[in-house]
């Protein structure tokens, strides 16, 4: 009788406990880190007038390496990958008249780990006429202190 006891109180013991831990781990998983919205977007302005800077600089490689280690643009991925595509994409840009690519932010958001920009893009000749439009989704990740962009997608 005596064993019996102590099992069923072991047994509700480690429930116990249990029941505290899943408690701690739900609270921890509700309250994702607050990020600065405001400052963020401006950040990110800055690298996106950074990334139209390489890409009007026919400049693969600097564009690359604004891409998370596991980023992808499109189903692309990879760094040797990413660096090829962009060289396709800048000489089909030129060939076409339209070597130079603008991008304004129109919102951003975040769910703690991830920073979630939406924006337009433009490009245009060598007199700064428009001649494509278009809209991108980009999701970003910090990476080494720094935002890098983990899913690029065209709209």
């Amino acid at each position: 009788m005596n064993s019996r006891i102590t099992t069923i109180a072991l047994f509700l013991l480690v429930l116990l406990i249990n029941s505290c831990k899943n408690e701690t781990s739900a609270k921890i998983e509700a309250e994702p880190a607050t990020i600065d919205l405001v400052k963020v977007k401006k950040l990110l302005q800055e690298l996106d007038d950074q990334f139209s800077e390489n890409f009007n600089n026919a400049d693969s490689v600097a564009l690359a390496e604004h891409y998370a280690k596991e980023g992808t643009w499109g189903s692309i991925k990879g760094k040797d990958n990413l660096i090829s595509a962009w060289g396709k994409s800048i000489r089909y840009a030129n060939e076409n008249g339209t070597p130079n690519v603008k991008f304004k932010i129109s919102s951003v958001s975040s769910d703690g780990e991830f920073v979630v920009e939406i924006g337009s893009f433009e490009f245009s000749d060598l007199n700064n006429t428009v001649k494509s439009k278009g809209k991108y989704l980009v999701v970003r990740k910090l990476e080494d202190d720094k935002w890098k962009m983990y899913r690029d997608i065209g709209l």
